[in-house]
């Protein structure tokens, strides 16, 4: 069996408690696909989750664990029955606690996995499952449209950056707050 890299933690804490690790090599099987990741994108969330039994808990995550959400890069293995997405297929997702790793085994529907748009490289591709969302979920929530004035605190930051550019793209005046 063939080996890989993944983050592995044993205990709760800060980033201490993460180390790479030589693991099994995983398959993508039955309705799933495995991408080889390119590029992973860290969240707050992230590190609670490294940090709390409890946080994890809310996710579903136990000990000992992988590290991360946001991944991207290229499928590598369709799994049977996989339709919409083949080996070769630039790909950016979702795949709690287990995104930073050599591979990641997604199961579309059930993990957020969509194709990369052309002339998106892979490193901003990975920051875009919990914060492109997020921004996302925002700009609609409020319904901004052309001609609004939006104050978006925190506009430097990850979710802040997308929402900004979202607002503007919506016809927005946008004040930003760092």
């Amino acid at each position: 069996a063939g080996m890989s890299r993944a983050v592995i933690q044993e205990s709760f804490g800060g980033p201490e408690v993460l180390e790479v690790r030589n693991v099994a090599e995983p398959h993508a099987g039955p309705g799933e696909v495995r991408v080889r990741v390119s590029a992973a994108g860290l969240n707050p969330v992230d590190w609670k989750i490294a940090a709390s039994a409890e946080a994890a808990g809310r996710y579903g995550i136990t000990l000992p664990a992988g590290f991360g959400n946001d991944f991207a890069g290229v499928v590598d293995e369709a799994g049977d029955g996989m339709t919409g997405l083949a080996a070769g297929d630039r790909v950016y997702g979702g795949a709690r606690g287990r995104a930073v790793a050599d591979y990641a085994v997604v199961r579309p529907g059930a993990d957020p996995l969509l194709h990369t748009p052309d002339g998106v490289e892979d490193i901003t591709a990975s920051t875009l499952v919990i914060t492109g969302r997020t921004a996302d979920a925002v700009i609609n929530t409020i319904g901004v449209h052309a001609g609004d004035t939006v104050l978006i605190g925190g506009a430097a930051g990850g979710v802040g950056v997308f929402t900004v550019q979202l607002a503007r793209r919506a016809g927005a005046r946008v004040l930003g707050t760092a």
